[in-house]
Order: structure tokens, then C-alpha cells, then sequence
């Protein structure tokens, strides 16, 4: 009897045990989001008010305000004015036939909604709109760079990542491009969205749980509980591995905006090309160093070079 009865204690230990490994898998799964399919690249929707009338168009019926009212942002008087005068202007500018006064009328539209966004507390939608102006005015390196803080606050804006994708588009073919999100950005799409110190912290949480989970699993002589340490133990590397790759969350990130801007092998005027075309406006670059008047980028497929510092803009987050 007593045998039996071990066995009986020992099959509802593993029981529980395997019940709960798979509640934590489940649990696991659930909480990741699937890869989205985004739609086909398409011209960028024009930005709108939040008291502006969706039946104008269909392309026009997605709500894109600077700061949409559910959402209770604070936004001054004097922010909130430039938003508007800068949507108006951007209506107006479709209006116009004339191939330079649309130009032109983009432009002012671009330059208002983006000292808007600079005014105070900026959304999403609002960098979002900046991109959009800048755009159609043809200025693809503000565009890229306003889309990118756009995904920066928000990594699931859907009118960004179409619009930056379209952008990227318009460059010339020889332009390296970012990668693709893979598999594990994907999986821990969050992160982007997390500061440096709060991904520390998350760090050193798992950590904990994953100590706490592989000591009690030892002590009890538990195969499942040691098993089951393995995952905040990945996810604490991971973690670490994004503050080691990542740095500040995109600190490092920058476009250039500057139209035909020389690569140089060296932070002088003087020095030679560093590759046979010069940089157009739109190109994605990690910052690697500042020397004076002169920053030293690495393109998407990791060749180096210096540009003056003014053909850049930096994306903060």
C-alpha cells in the first residue's frame, strides 16, 4: 500500500507540474502578437483633423489627428494652432494645379505641422503627418525621418510603416536599405517601445524569477521547475542583447536629408569620396561617431563614411 500510495503522490506531482508547464506555454503564446501582413505599398493618405469630415474620400477616412481627443494628450493653444493651420495648409495645397506652387504649398504644411510636433508632447499620428507632408513636398528625407519617430512611439502604426515603406521605394536601387523585422522582432516587438533602463529592469526581474525557478527546481529535485527557469532566462538574455545592439533605443539612428550629400573617407573636405555616388536624401544610417563638424555613419549594409553633420537628422526618441 505504501508503494502505491508513492506512486500515486509522485504521478499527481508530475501531473501538476506538466499542467503547469503548459499553462505557462499558453500563457507564453497568447501574449505574442502574430507577425501583421502589412498591406501593399500605397501613395500616403493625407493627414486630417479630428473634426474633419471622413465622407471627402476614401482614401481619406482614416482618422489621423495630431492628437486624437480619446486619447487626452495634453496639446497648447499654440501647438494645437500649428496643427491646424498646418493640415489647412495641406488641404489647400491639394487643391492647386500648378506643379511648383503644390511644391510650395506641401512645403508650408510640412514646415507648420512640424513645429506642432515640436511645440510639446507629440503622438504617433502627429510625426505621422509630418511624414505625409514632407512627402508629397518631396522632401524624402524628412519623410523617412518623421515616419521613423512615428514607429519609434508607436511600432504597430499602420499608416507609418505603409508610408515609410512606399518612401523607400523612391530611392535609387544601389541605396541599402534596412532589414526586414525578423522572426525575433516579431516575437519582441515591444522592446523597441521600452527605454533603455525599463528593458534593464525587465532584465533583472527575469533574471530573479529564472534564479528562483532553477534554485527551487534543484532543491526539490524537479526536472519541470528547471525546465521551466529556461524561459526568463532566454528572455533576460534577449533583454541584455538589445541593450547591447540597440544602445538608447534608436539613439544612434539618423537619415540624411541633405540632397546628394558626399561620403568622405575621412572628417575633411578634402578628403576623397568614399563611395561613387553621392548619398541621396533618404538614406538610413547608424551614427558612430562625431568629430566637430563631421559624424561617421555606417549604411544598412555596414560600409562606413563621414557627411557632414548638417545633412543629418538625428532621431531621437
Amino acid at each position: 500500500m505504501k508503494r502505491h500510495a508513492c506512486w500515486l503522490r509522485w504521478l499527481r506531482r508530475g501531473r501538476l507540474a506538466r499542467a503547469a508547464a503548459s499553462a505557462a506555454l499558453l500563457a507564453g503564446l497568447a501574449a505574442v502578437s502574430p507577425p501583421q501582413a502589412w498591406p501593399q505599398t500605397a501613395p500616403p493618405a493625407a493627414p486630417q483633423s479630428a473634426s474633419q469630415n471622413s465622407s471627402k474620400g476614401a482614401a481619406h477616412v482614416s482618422p489621423q489627428s495630431a492628437i486624437p481627443e480619446s486619447q487626452g494628450a495634453p496639446q497648447s493653444s499654440r501647438q494645437s494652432s500649428s496643427v491646424d493651420q498646418g493640415i489647412a495648409a495641406y488641404q489647400s495645397a491639394q487643391d492647386l494645379t500648378d506643379r511648383e506652387q503644390r511644391l510650395a504649398g506641401f512645403a508650408r504644411a510640412e514646415r507648420l505641422l512640424r513645429a506642432g510636433a515640436e511645440q510639446g508632447p507629440a503622438d504617433a499620428d502627429m510625426w505621422a503627418n509630418v511624414g505625409t507632408a514632407a512627402l508629397q513636398a518631396e522632401h524624402l528625407g524628412a519623410a523617412i525621418a518623421a515616419y521613423r519617430r512615428a514607429l519609434i512611439l508607436d511600432p504597430d502604426h499602420r499608416r507609418a510603416r505603409q508610408n515609410i515603406e512606399h518612401a523607400r521605394t523612391l530611392l535609387a536601387p544601389w541605396v541599402p536599405r534596412p532589414e526586414s523585422e525578423g522572426l525575433l522582432d516579431s516575437f519582441f516587438q515591444w522592446h523597441r517601445a521600452m527605454a533603455a533602463s525599463e528593458r534593464a529592469g525587465a532584465a533583472s526581474i527575469a533574471f530573479a524569477l529564472a534564479g528562483l525557478l532553477l534554485g527551487a527546481g534543484i532543491a526539490r529535485r524537479n526536472t519541470m521547475l528547471r525546465l521551466l527557469s529556461l524561459m526568463p532566462a532566454v528572455a533576460c538574455t534577449l533583454l541584455l542583447a538589445s541593450l547591447v545592439v540597440g544602445g538608447g533605443n534608436e539613439t544612434g539612428a539618423a537619415v540624411i536629408v541633405g540632397d546628394d550629400t558626399v561620403a568622405r573617407a575621412a572628417d575633411s573636405r578634402n578628403a576623397p569620396a568614399r563611395f561613387a555616388e553621392a548619398l541621396p536624401s533618404g538614406t538610413e544610417v547608424r551614427v558612430a561617431e562625431r568629430r566637430g563638424d563631421w559624424t561617421r555613419i555606417v549604411l544598412a549594409d555596414g560600409r562606413d563614411a563621414w557627411v557632414s553633420s548638417s545633412s543629418l537628422e538625428q532621431i531621437d526618441r
